[in-house]
Parts: structure tokens; C-alpha cells; sequence
């Protein structure tokens, strides 16, 4: 279709329909990319204009003055000059020449001449409605102005010609990111007008790139591409996750580029279609990975990685923090993109994910350089709860539990002080779990395991410990709290060993026993036995069940039924 398109305006150049060639060339954006086929265009242009000169033809100098100056010249500024004399021969041939005006005023806006700009702005504006010229005198008109009155730009948001409409959206997220103090009522406005232009610009592409519906003014799959980028960006900030993906592809399947890439990873990522998220970062290292700042390169990474372990690849994971954390062991130590804020989080995920994968895989670590990782991070970010945490347990494995428990307080500290409710879940947790496991103190290691489940804990290990120190502590009344608490939780945990579930049942079972509450021991031991044969449970369904027995035949006896 490109290639029919540029066929076209050679056609209509050959035939000396001048306007035609400036229509396709200009309007539709469809100037070759190739710079030799650039520079013949640009002399034969030239040629013709000492023959002929024609508004049409210096509209054309006057378009690849501005986008590709350096077919004709490197210097930026002089082709800028150069197009505003090109347009003014077109003007004085055809004042009303819509695009020799255009151009004029665009060339003179980069040039920083705005007075002369809004000249040829206005009379543009004035022959064709364009957003893009009415966002720019709106700019023009408010120079030096730290407040302007946003609620006096109005623009068209359906054009014609779908680069007008992209481009407007461009032109208002501009403004967005420019002014800090637009008034929130106008925020809203500019952010849904921004919204309506990157859709009536994509629907027009659409058209003409995707269903071939011979709009061969729209048909420009690059900027389609940007537009579809664009537009699934805005709509991943409304939590449209699945639209934003769609759009992604389309884009993608016409023009392939690293940011729009980034956007659907994130995307499907927002989704929680970790699986398609994979294939894309795996596919932004692979074919981006040399293009990638550093800060992009980790927080891809980060985000693989992240994925990875979600959907329990552990090794695979391992490999993938490996080479991130090889990258950053690499680097000079004195490089200030060692201490940047986002390179650090994604090291310190790198180093946690890693522990986690080992764990999981059962790797044992060596705790020499758990620990000097660990030590290495907290010099960085001494108030850190993951890594204090992360840093107790290098503690546990070596046996210093003191130090451990230093570690967990310091960590409670500063997830309280931060807010970070998950992280003080997980250290009274591991608390709990150090004072019972290690310090046999059943006592302090249920106070933990309680807080840890007032703070919000849902996991089942919480519950099931707490259940277990409260049953040995012979709180009945919590033992069956949290056994009940963990039950319930059994569903969303994986891999719980038969054993386990036997041991709750009969600490529930044992517990009712203990109250009088016959039916319910025998039904809990009953369920107990289902999972493990233990003795202690037989025999305590058998006292269970003779209890029963004993106490229907006196009230039999009491009430002579």
C-alpha cells in the first residue's frame, strides 16, 4: 500500500497535478523514509520550480525543510529559514495556500519568532480548522503566562486527517506535563479531550492501515503504531488493561518499536496475563536489551522476574536474577547509577526473589554470601524492612537468633513508620516462627503469630502455628479460633502436607475433648484420621466416643427415657 501510495504522488508529479503530489506527500505524511529517494525528490522539486513555480511544489520543500532537513541541509536553524522563504514564494503566487502558510508558521514557532508565527497560524487556522494550530496559538497567545485561562482552548477533535487529530493529543499532554497548577475541573477536560483525539486518530488509521479501506491519506502505519501506543497508555491509567493490550498488538503487527513493546508488557503484566507478560520481556531483552538504559534494563528484569515467580518457574527465575545481578556487580562502585533510587529497588528484588527462589528449589545458600549481599544493600538503605528481614534470616542459618531478633524489631520499626502493613505481617511471622522453632518459647512465639494475624494476615502458616502454640499453651477457646482461622485458609495454600492437616484436626479435636464437646472432638479426630492414622488421635476418639456414651446413658437414667 506504501509503495502504491508513493507510486501515486510520482504520478500526479510526472502529470504536473502539483496539488495532488502535495496532498499525498504532505497531508498524508507519505514522504519516502529513505534519504536518497529523499534527495531525488528534493531536486526534482528544485527543477521543476525553475520552470514553473507553483505554491504546491514550495509545500513540499517546506515539508521536508521541516521533517528531514538534512537531505538539504545539517544546520536545523538555516533549514528552518530556508522553508519560511520557500513559503513565502508560495504565498505570493497563493496567499491562501493552506500549507505554504502552515509551514511558514511552524518553521517561525521553532525559530522562537511567535509574533510572526501567529500571523500565518491564524490565516492557516482560518482556511482549514486544525487542533494542532489552535493548541499552538493558545500556547503562542499565552507566552510568559504562568496561568493561562485553559478554559478558553477549544479544539476540534474529529479531523479529517488522522495525523492532526494524533498529533493534538501530543500537543495536550504537552500542556499537562508544562503547567502544575491547571485547575483540576480543567485537568479532567484537557485529559478527556487528549483521550478523544488519540481515539478518533486510531479509528481513522485504523481504517485505512488495518481494514484497507483506501483512505490513502490516513495510511501511515508508523504513526498509527505511536498512536495505538499512545492510546493504550491512556487507557491503562483507567484500568482498561484488556483494551489497552488489544490496541498494543494491533500497533505492534504494523510497526515495531521498543516503547510500545514496554507498554503491553505492562499491560498484560496489569492483567495478570503473566504468561504473556513473560514472552514480551523475555522479547524486550532479546531484541531491545543493547538500546536499553540501565534503569530500563533492571526494571525489565525486575519485572520478568517478578512474573517468574508468581508463576513458580523458580529456576528459570534463578537464571534471569543471576544475569541481573551479575549487571549490577559489574558496575563501577563509584558510577551515581549505582546509588539510583529505582536501580536499587530492583536490586534489592533481585536479591529477595533470589532467596525466595532458593528456598523454594531448596537450595541452601552459602550463608557467607547471603550475608555480605545482605550487608551490602543495608548500607544503602539501612531502613529497609525486606532486606532487616532478609538479613535475619542469613542470622538464623548461622545461628545467632539474638542478632535475628534485633534484625525483626528493627524491621516492625520501620514498616510501621512507613505504612508497609505486608511487611509487618511478615516480620512478626518470622518472629513468631524464630521464638517457637528456635527459642522453644511457645509464650512470646503466640503473641507474635496473634499480632501478625491482627495486623491483617491471611496466610495459612500463620494460622497454623498460632494454632499450634495455643493448643500447647492450652488456650482452648484460641486453639479452635485459629485452627478454624487456618482451615479456612487451606484452600489458598499450596502444598500442605497430609501430616499437617491430621495435626490441626486433632488439636481441634483434642481441644473440644478438653471442653466437653463430644460431637464436635469425635468429628474433628474422625477428619484427623481420614488424613494420618496417629495413635494419640485413635485413642482419643475412643475416649471421645465412651464420654458420649456415658453421658447419653445418664441423662437416659436422669429423665427415665
Amino acid at each position: 500500500m506504501k509503495q502504491h501510495i508513493q507510486q501515486q504522488a510520482e504520478k500526479a508529479l510526472l502529470e504536473g497535478d502539483y496539488t495532488k503530489a502535495a496532498r499525498i506527500w504532505v497531508q498524508a505524511n507519505a514522504l519516502p523514509q529513505n534519504i536518497n529517494e529523499l534527495k531525488s525528490i528534493f531536486k526534482r522539486i528544485n527543477s521543476l520550480l525553475e520552470k514553473t513555480p507553483h505554491p504546491d511544489l514550495y509545500a513540499i520543500l517546506g515539508i521536508i525543510a521541516l521533517d528531514y532537513n538534512e537531505v538539504f541541509d545539517a544546520n536545523r536553524e538555516s533549514a528552518l529559514i530556508e522553508c519560511v522563504q520557500w513559503s513565502k514564494r508560495g504565498l505570493e503566487i497563493d496567499a491562501d495556500n493552506y500549507n505554504c502558510n502552515r509551514h511558514a508558521g511552524s518553521a517561525l514557532y521553532w525559530l522562537g519568532d511567535t509574533n510572526s508565527a501567529t500571523g500565518y497560524y491564524k490565516k492557516a487556522a482560518a482556511l482549514c480548522p486544525s487542533p494542532v494550530l489552535q493548541i499552538r496559538l493558545f500556547n503562542l497567545q499565552n507566552q510568559g503566562n504562568p496561568n493561562p485561562d485553559f478554559a478558553t482552548l477549544s479544539i476540534d477533535t474529529e479531523p479529517l486527517i488522522a495525523m492532526e487529530a494524533y498529533n493534538a493529543g501530543v500537543e495536550i499532554n504537552y500542556l499537562l506535563e508544562q503547567y502544575s497548577n491547571i485547575p483540576t475541573d480543567e485537568v479532567e477536560r484537557l485529559t478527556l479531550l487528549k483521550q478523544q483525539c488519540y481515539g478518533h486518530a486510531h479509528r481513522l488509521y485504523h481504517g485505512a492501515v488495518v481494514q484497507n479501506n483506501g483512505d490513502f491519506v490516513n495510511y501511515d502505519p508508523q504513526t498509527f503504531a505511536m498512536c495505538c501506543n499512545n492510546l493504550a497508555r491512556e487507557l491503562r491509567l483507567h484500568g482498561e488493561h484488556e483494551k489497552a493490550i488489544v490496541i498494543c498488538t494491533d500497533g505492534i503487527e504494523q510497526y515495531y518499536f521498543m516503547v510500545i513493546l514496554q507498554n503491553r508488557f505492562g499491560a498484560y503484566i496489569d492483567a495478570g496475563q503473566l504468561e504473556n507478560a513473560l514472552n514480551d520481556g523475555k522479547r524486550l531483552i532479546d531484541e531491545f536489551g543493547d538500546e536499553m538504559d540501565l534503569i530500563t534494563y533492571f526494571t525489565t528484569i525486575d519485572n520478568i522476574c517478578s512474573c517468574q515467580m508468581e508463576l513458580k518457574l523458580y529456576e528459570e527465575a534463578l537464571q534471569w536474577l543471576n544475569a541481573g545481578l551479575e549487571t549490577y556487580y559489574e558496575l563501577d562502585s563509584t558510577d551515581p547509577i549505582t546509588h539510583d533510587s529505582e536501580v536499587v529497588r530492583c536490586f534489592t528484588n533481585f536479591f529477595i526473589h533470589k532467596s525466595n527462589a532458593e528456598s523454594a528449589l531448596g537450595i541452601q545458600p552459602e550463608v557467607t554470601i547471603a550475608s555480605e549481599g545482605t550487608d551490602l544493600l543495608l548500607e544503602q538503605m539501612p531502613d529497609n524492612p525486606s532486606l532487616l528481614i532478609s538479613r535475619a534470616k542469613t542470622f538464623i542459618d548461622s545461628g545467632d537468633f539474638a542478632k535475628a531478633m534485633e534484625c525483626y524489631q528493627y524491621a516492625l520499626h520501620f514498616a510501621s513508620e512507613k505504612g508497609q502493613e505486608r511487611s509487618i505481617q511478615v516480620a512478626l511471622y518470622n518472629m513468631g516462627y524464630l521464638q517457637v522453632a528456635h527459642l522453644n518459647d511457645s509464650e512470646a512465639a503466640c503473641a507474635s503469630f496473634e499480632q501478625s494475624i491482627t495486623s491483617g494476615n491471611p496466610d495459612f502458616w500463620c494460622y497454623y502455628w498460632a494454632t499450634h502454640c495455643t493448643y500447647h499453651l492450652a488456650e482452648n477457646e484460641k486453639t479452635l479460633y485459629y485452627g478454624d482461622g487456618a482451615l479456612k485458609a487451606l484452600p489458598q495454600q499450596e502444598n500442605v502436607t497430609e501430616d499437617i492437616i491430621a495435626e490441626l484436626y486433632e488439636h481441634m479435636g483434642t481441644t473440644c475433648l478438653d471442653l466437653q464437646r463430644y460431637d464436635d472432638a469425635i468429628a474433628y479426630l474422625q477428619q484427623s484420621l481420614a488424613f494420618q492414622d496417629m495413635p494419640i488421635t485413635r485413642a482419643n476418639l475412643k475416649v471421645a466416643e465412651a464420654t458420649k456414651q456415658r453421658s447419653k446413658g445418664f441423662f437416659h437414667k436422669l429423665f427415665n427415657k
